[in-house]
């Protein structure tokens, strides 16, 4: 039996060495870490059947053996336990401890281990055998890893598997429920007309599948839009004369994309506030020094309301200000426009003092109802959050706000549906702003018919609305 041991860098060098001796036939038995490298104990494939072998009687003849024929590898069993401790007791006979397989040169085999299986050839059959490059034999102590590893593998696989099939029947029994709840619907008239006014509006379809769901049965289309405006008249928050802006002051922060109308606005809360307390009782802050002539505007309409205004370039300035103001009944601080996809954003909102700054965030009425769902979650609008709805003039449908506010149960503060200053500036009213948004539009190429409104549909929405709805 020759036995002989290999050092290395590394587990790959080492095995290079045992098969520049015995070739293919190389057989690992033992792999440790040492200093400086990996050693591993190899032996000739050839031997390894007779350390296998039971001990024989002196008298007993052995079994005659056939040689192996050329080119062809020699079948080598998996050393068992048996056979490793009569190697390790000839090892002891011999002056010469056995080699324990050390933790980290037993990772690095593996390792090389599954880079051969990975790279290995396929497998030959018999009759092409002679043709075929022998196989590599590896000693049982490494078998298991390698069986291992490969049902990790497998394991892993099916994992994915099962989570795509798991993915895939949600999202049938989604369609499935959907197609089923829109086609119960269809058969009703009521909540058809009722579907195809909220869509036609601009209404998300999340919102008109939660309130078209609720439709009490046996009404006609008027009492089934006059129901849907109590129920959307009811869930829209409004402030009243004892929370409004122009009545009850405070501090406030116009926020909200470039060119929404936060100067104007601005302006014409100062402009009613002042009508209303005295012009001595508002004070006007600007930080917007971004934007070519922005605080002049704002300094044109505080000549004419008979307000100076103040700008602050930085945080310190700004609480200085506040400081300076503290005895105003309504401080208003136009900001720099920053659009709600704009890293700014973040920015903006941490150069306010949270502790006496309230945000009034501007909304869009005439922006698409996926912009104004990007603006609420940028600018961190939550419930309570105040708003104001401007250029409502401007906009040929105003569901998608009255939505945007309603999901979000933002505070309504006002809107504004022009330009002038303060004409164009009206109180929040929900029963006003539903009738508008609910008015029926003229049919367009972007009116959707019955299928393309049932594709529409039969998804439910991904947003739920925060809150309970009142119905």
């Amino acid at each position: 039996m020759n036995v002989r041991r290999f050092v290395g860098k590394n587990a790959r060098e080492a095995i290079a060495q045992a098969r520049g001796v015995w070739g293919d036939q190389a057989v690992v038995l033992s792999n440790r870490a040492i200093e400086g490298g990996v050693e591993i104990v190899a032996m000739a494939g050839t031997d390894v059947p007779a350390l296998a072998a039971p001990a024989q009687p002196a008298s007993a003849k052995p079994a005659a053996r056939t040689a192996p024929a050329r080119g062809k590898a020699a079948h080598v069993e998996p050393m068992s336990t048996l056979s490793f401790q009569q190697y390790v007791r000839e090892r002891n006979r011999l002056g010469e401890p056995p080699q324990e397989p050390g933790r980290f040169a037993a990772q690095a085999l593996n390792e090389e281990l599954r880079a051969q299986a990975r790279s290995a050839p396929a497998v030959v059959p018999p009759a092409e055998a002679d043709a075929a490059p022998a196989p590599t034999r590896v000693a049982a102590p490494f078998a298991p890893g390698a069986r291992a590893f490969a049902a990790v593998e497998e394991s892993s696989r099916s994992d994915d598997v099962m989570e795509e099939i798991k993915a895939m029947r949600g999202m049938i029994t989604s369609q499935l429920a959907g197609m089923a709840w829109f086609d119960t619907v269809r058969r009703s008239p009521a909540q058809t007309q009722a579907l195809r006014l909220m869509i036609g509006n601009g209404f998300s379809p999340q919102l008109a599948r939660q309130l078209v769901g609720r439709l009490p049965e046996g009404r006609d289309d008027t009492a089934a839009k006059h129901w849907l405006l109590n129920v959307l008249s009811r869930n829209l928050r409004c402030a009243g004369e004892d929370t409004a802006i122009v009545d009850q002051g405070g501090v406030f922060a116009v926020v909200g994309p470039t060119g929404v109308g936060k100067t104007t606005t601005t302006a014409k809360l100062a402009a009613h506030f002042a009508l209303k307390h005295g012009a001595g009782s508002v004070g006007l802050i600007t930080v917007d020094t971004y934007r070519m002539g922005a605080s002049d505007q704002l300094r044109a309409f505080g000549r004419i309301l008979n307000i100076p205004v103040h700008t602050a370039r930085d945080t310190a300035s700004l609480t200085d200000l506040l400081n300076l103001f503290d005895r105003k009944k309504l401080v208003l601080i136009d900001t720099v426009g920053v659009g709600q996809r704009d890293r700014r954003v973040a920015d903006l909102l941490a150069s306010l003092p949270a502790q006496r700054v309230q945000r009034l965030l501007a909304l869009n009425a005439s922006a698409q109802a996926e912009t104004l769902e990007e603006v609420v979650h940028a600018y961190g609008a939550r419930a309570g959050t105040r708003c104001v709805f401007t250029k409502l003039d401007e906009a040929v449908k105003s569901g998608a706000v009255i939505d945007v506010a309603i999901r979000h149960q933002l505070m309504v503060e006002g809107f504004a549906n022009g330009q002038r200053v303060p004409e164009d500036w009206h109180a929040a009213r929900a029963q006003l702003l539903v009738q508008k948004a609910l008015m029926k539009s003229a049919s367009t190429i972007f009116s959707p018919d019955d299928t393309e409104l049932g594709l529409l549909l039969t998804a439910p929405g991904t947003h739920p609305t925060r809150g309970a709805m009142h119905v």
